[in-house]
This record gives structure tokens, C-alpha cells and sequence, in this order.
């Protein structure tokens, strides 16, 4: 089952992504027969109902490490933004593995069996994941807490070329 694991040891997952999800209120099928194009539109949907946050550093950065900090590194080679409004379920790492299944099977909860609880409290945050430049292979996670006119559209999956 889900974990509320040390968030000191965080990790992109296998596939690439990083991936936080508000459970409270995501809904991520798609259709027992999605395409790939179609699975990123509802990631793309769900980033602008600020319930999910998602970036692709890449295949290269697989398993790399993972820092949840209240600030940014010193030097970032690049990041993503996003909104997410985190409700009384809280806001968790997942992977992309379990989106897709979440996105194939509408009874599929968002939160795969290693998904990580954030120290998080409920309330609007400003998700930022930064490439820090100065060490490899290393992105820090920022969450700031944010106001209601502050929002970020987001077109599609940040990084995902």
C-alpha cells in the first residue's frame, strides 16, 4: 500500500518522470485503449485543474536524485512550474507507470504501491522542479505556498519533447 516513506529519499522514477499527484480530486482515465497523445492531454488537463504535477527530465535522469527543499539550488540548469492545490489526502510522488494505469482503468487509483506522502499541508502550493547545475543528476522540488490569482496554463508536459 501507499507509504508515507522518508521524503529525504526521493528519486525520479524509472520511466523519467516526476510525478505529484492530489489525490483528493484527480481523475486520470482516459480509455482502456489510450494513445500516448491522448495520456498526455489529461496529464495536460489535470496540471490546469491543479491536482497533478508532472515533468519529464528524461530517460538519462532515471532513478536520478530527488530533493524536496524550501529553496531553490544556487544554480539551476532548468526548470518546470506548475500549480497544485493539495487537499486532506495530501500531495504524493507517484510514477508514471501507475498514471497509465490509472489512465487505462477507471477504478486505478493515481498512487502506485511505492508512491511517497510529502510533507505538505492541504492549500495551494507552487510546484517547481529545478535541474541543479551544480550537481549531476540531481532536481530539487520547491512547493511554495501561493494565492489564489496565481496560476500557471500549462500546454503541455513540461520537458516531454
Amino acid at each position: 500500500m501507499q507509504s508515507a516513506t522518508d521524503p529525504t529519499d526521493l528519486r525520479v522514477d524509472e520511466d523519467g518522470f516526476v510525478a505529484l499527484v492530489a489525490p483528493d480530486a484527480y481523475s486520470g482515465f482516459v480509455d482502456e485503449d489510450w494513445e500516448l497523445e491522448d495520456l498526455l492531454a489529461r496529464f495536460v488537463e489535470q496540471m490546469n485543474c491543479e491536482v497533478l504535477f508532472i515533468a519529464y527530465p528524461g530517460p538519462d535522469d532515471a532513478n536520478a536524485a530527488l530533493e524536496l527543499s524550501p529553496q531553490a539550488p544556487s544554480a539551476t540548469r532548468r526548470q518546470a512550474t506548475g500549480v497544485v492545490t493539495v487537499g486532506e489526502d495530501g500531495l504524493w510522488l507517484t510514477d508514471y507507470t501507475q498514471l497509465t494505469m490509472a489512465g487505462q482503468f477507471a477504478d486505478e487509483s493515481a498512487l502506485s504501491r511505492y508512491a511517497q506522502r510529502l510533507p505538505v499541508e492541504p492549500g495551494r502550493y507552487r510546484i517547481t522542479l529545478h535541474e541543479d547545475a551544480t550537481r549531476e543528476s540531481t532536481f530539487v522540488l520547491t512547493a511554495t505556498a501561493t494565492g489564489a490569482h496565481d496560476s500557471e496554463t500549462q500546454t503541455d508536459v513540461p520537458w516531454f519533447d
